[in-house]
């Protein structure tokens, strides 16, 4: 089972991350539209979690929407609804902001900062996820994109596993994954 993380950017570009079953990140990429359209032809994701944060400009918002509506006319998903029953080949929204404020014990700090980027990073495997450091930029400015894309590639892993809430925003329901804590030594790390 794969599962696709996707954060729009204002740049107009696409930050994909793509997990595995065992909460591993196998890579993380950035696209334009018509390179994010091939490389979903080709990954064969089980499921595809689109982030849509509080933060997002007008441009981010109508991009995110445009991937939902190709997903959904070109590759047959379909859009979660309240129940997710069959767990395959669906595309759901979420806010990973939402999750991370479950994760960090203080106040989550702005993404757009050195200091928010590092809590989210820090905080990653204490879910479970794993991401090989040298898979992350330096450049803060991807790196931000980067952890984003990671969060949301895991809300397609909660949706399959049926650990999620639901939140409604602006007629929208964003599924949110709840953060259950992974003891390092139930971390499991795929073989590569």
């Amino acid at each position: 089972m794969i599962f696709l993380g996707i954060q729009s950017n204002e740049d107009k570009t696409f930050t994909v991350a793509q997990m595995d079953k065992n909460r591993n990140i196998l890579s993380i990429s950035n696209f334009w539209k018509e390179g994010l359209l091939w490389f979903l032809d080709h990954s064969n994701p089980s499921v595809v979690s689109v982030n849509f944060s509080e933060w997002f400009d007008s441009v981010q918002s109508k991009n995110a929407y445009e991937v939902i509506s190709k997903l959904v006319e070109l590759f047959g998903f379909e859009e979660a609804e309240e129940s997710v029953s069959n767990a395959e080949e669906i595309v759901i929204k979420t806010d990973v902001d939402l999750f991370f404020k479950q994760l960090v014990r203080k106040e989550l700090l702005p993404i757009n900062t050195r200091e928010g980027i590092e809590q989210r990073v820090y905080n990653l495997p204490k879910a479970g996820i794993i991401v090989r450091p040298e898979m992350l930029s330096k450049e803060k400015k991807y790196l931000q994109r980067e952890v984003t894309a990671v969060a949301t590639a895991f809300a397609g892993y909660s949706i399959h596993h049926s650990q999620f809430k639901i939140e409604e925003r602006e007629g929208n329901k964003l599924f949110i994954p709840v953060y259950r804590f992974v003891p390092e030594n139930k971390r499991i790390i795929s073989g590569r």
